[in-house]
């Protein structure tokens, strides 16, 4: 694997072959800082998911721990875990090499509706272990989120597909969850915790948070804090847990309210949530308005794509009075939440005929706040 130090975004010349090794076949997914291809590696003749950072490197401070974590992840296998075959990532073009998994992702799944609890049990499982054997080596994924969950094919008759967990390293690698612009909020940051919301490390517990999210929307179909703008469901998880729906067994909202509890202490370790969620009974969740959907236990079609990068999801801005309001209790949220009381008290004030001093926060945050104001403004 080739030694790095910082990390650049691809110019995208063409050639015969890429970086010299790799014949590019067809685009499987693409997003705001990579394209992933279908590649065949020309030097030991077998097919790869070649992701190309098109983005924005990481910051040159982080480079030492990136390259450390992208060796790392390179040495360990688990069949819950992509394999990573190589990585380029001091010189253009910058690229990861990784194993080509020819199935659907968790988000394919979902889209089709509610996956049954038993499905959802055994995912939550393989993932869970997946975590704790990088955890175990002082790795965080930073990205949990489904698209970033693949669906293994069975090798033999009799299997189920595997869930399986792709991108270690790339959040890392190209500031993916750097939240610092309205229009980077998205897509990753609908599995954020809260305390990444705050703009604070990422630890085993952050994923553990992401998973619990992850999970509670493959049970019921819907987006934990949905129905809100990006801003708030960043504001809305740093005071309140997500709704865990009534119909749901009791074991499984007794799990899912740990796993996203707001204090990171409060929340089960990776290596413990393997057993319990081999404890919970495999009973049906009763069906919601949504519909359900099948498991996928064979190869994917063409359609169903193994690797994909969240597009930035459009603003659906509502206006009018009501949407300010709910503009405006979600950034008193945010302050209360960091201990700006006054400034909060200042917001519930008429509001001045200039735009006050908002105070100090920590980084990302303050852009956040500074944007929401904006729209509830004079």
């Amino acid at each position: 694997m080739t030694d790095t130090d910082t990390t650049q975004p691809f110019d995208s010349s063409t050639a015969d072959l890429f970086d010299g090794r790799y014949r590019l076949g067809r685009l499987l997914g693409e997003g705001g800082y990579a394209r992933v291809y279908e590649a065949v590696d020309t030097s030991l003749g077998r097919t790869v998911a070649l992701k190309v950072v098109t983005g924005d490197g990481a910051d040159p401070a982080d480079a030492a721990r990136v390259r450390s974590e992208i060796r790392l992840l390179a040495s360990l296998s688990h069949p819950s875990l992509v394999t990573l075959y190589d990585a380029r990532l001091s010189t253009p073009p910058t690229y990861l090499a990784m194993e080509l998994i020819a199935g659907p992702t968790l988000t394919d799944l979902i889209a089709r509706g509610p996956i049954p609890a038993a499905d959802v049990a055994r995912y939550g499982r393989e993932i869970a272990e997946a975590l704790s054997v990088v955890h175990s080596r002082g790795i965080v994924h930073r990205d949990v989120k489904p698209s970033n969950i693949l669906l293994r094919p069975p090798a033999h008759t009799g299997e189920r597909a595997r869930a399986t967990l792709a991108d270690f390293g790339i959040a890392a690698l190209v500031g993916a969850t750097r939240v610092t612009r309205a229009d980077t909020v998205i897509g990753t940051a609908a599995y954020l915790s809260p305390e990444q919301a705050r703009g604070m490390p990422a630890a085993p517990a952050s994923d553990v948070y992401s998973l619990g999210l992850v999970l509670l929307e493959a049970l019921t179909g819907r987006r934990a804090f949905g129905g809100r703008t990006p801003h708030e469901a960043l504001a809305a998880r740093l005071v309140s847990p997500p709704e865990i729906p009534d119909h749901l067994p009791l074991p499984w909202r007794d799990l899912l309210v740990r796993m996203t509890a707001i204090d990171p202490a409060e929340r089960p370790d990776a290596a413990a949530l393997g057993a319990e969620f081999r404890s919970i009974p495999s009973e049906q969740v009763p069906p919601t308005p949504i519909g359900g959907a099948a498991l996928l236990d064979g190869p994917a079609s063409d359609a169903l794509t193994r690797t994909r990068v969240l597009d930035p999801v459009a603003d659906g801005s509502r206006r009018g009075g009501r949407r300010r309001g709910i503009i405006l209790a979600s950034v008193i949220a945010v302050l209360l939440a960091l201990g700006g009381v006054t400034a909060a008290i200042a917001l519930g004030a008429p509001a001045p005929a200039a735009e006050p001093a908002l105070p100090s926060l920590p980084a990302p945050l303050d852009q956040h706040v500074d944007d929401l104001w904006k729209e509830v403004g004079p």
